[in-house]
């Protein structure tokens, strides 16, 4: 199956026959910024999702493109084109920047958005520190992993830590070595806990009134795990820490109830 995101990355390819990943990756961008396609994260070269190139590897795959260490090239086949209104803003994209060089189109995303160049190892614009302390909580459902990783840079966390029971995902990215590698590119270090997990078989079709039971048990087994959890207080202290699972809303996941026990003891907690 060929996404929109895809559809769309396969149109601006298609009428430009082949790219320069650097170029490549800031038009893309620049039509995101449009329309709602990818989530970017600043990076070593600005603007850059790591979904995209995924989503190359998808396409190279299916045969619809071939790519170099530095370039991408669309192979003359049929493919799903995307909606009209994408279409009209990857050709006025174009239009404007599509005859710039490589240098002028980084240059005029650097200084449009400055904001993408706080790790750039060509310029940095805006100055960014990760100068915070104390703890929060995230949730990866309904989120791809670029504006995942996003939220922790914008929120200058400094640790990401996994309560998973098991830190494997079908949804890209979210896998412990997919995760601790992008992570590790973006200067956040990453520490599994699964014993904060909780087993996957213990929460299949479970009511309501079963998930409040399963966050009763778990709150009192949490009441052995003292030593990790002054553990989690003591880097709290040192750099931002956010707690990690699947579900979108706190109230629906455990490490809600790690979060409850931190408030309960007078420590702030936010949700990401």
């Amino acid at each position: 199956m060929i996404t929109k995101n895809e559809r769309a990355f396969l149109y601006l390819l298609s009428q430009t026959k082949n790219l320069t990943k650097m170029k490549m990756v800031k038009l893309m961008f620049l039509v995101s910024k449009e329309k709602s396609l990818y989530d970017f994260v600043p990076y070593q070269y600005g603007p850059f999702s790591f979904q995209l190139y995924q989503d190359m590897r998808h396409l190279e795959k299916e045969g619809y493109l071939a790519q170099t260490e530095d370039e991408v090239n669309f192979l003359e086949r049929i493919y799903p084109k995307p909606y009209p209104p994408i279409q009209n803003a990857i050709d006025t994209c174009l239009g404007r920047f599509g005859n710039l060089s490589e240098k002028e189109l980084v240059d005029y995303v650097y200084h449009q958005y400055p904001e993408t160049t706080i790790f750039s190892n060509i310029k940095r614009l805006r100055n960014y520190s990760r100068n915070e302390t104390g703890i929060a909580t995230i949730g990866y459902e309904g989120r791809n992993i670029d504006r995942f990783l996003s939220l922790l840079v914008e929120n200058k966390v400094g640790k990401l830590i996994d309560v998973r029971k098991n830190p494997y995902s079908m949804k890209y990215g979210y896998s412990k070595n997919q995760l601790s590698g992008a992570l590790e590119k973006l200067g956040v270090s990453y520490l599994h806990l699964p014993e904060l997990g909780i087993e996957s078989d213990q929460r299949q079709n479970l009511t309501e009134k079963g998930f409040t039971e399963l966050f009763r048990r778990y709150s009192e087994d949490l009441g052995e795990k003292e030593e990790i959890l002054e553990a989690i207080k003591s880097m709290a202290q040192e750099e931002k820490v956010a707690l990690m699972c699947f579900e979108a809303k706190t109230a629906d996941c455990h490490r809600g109830v790690i979060a409850r026990r931190f408030r309960d003891e007078g420590l702030e907690v936010m949700d990401l």
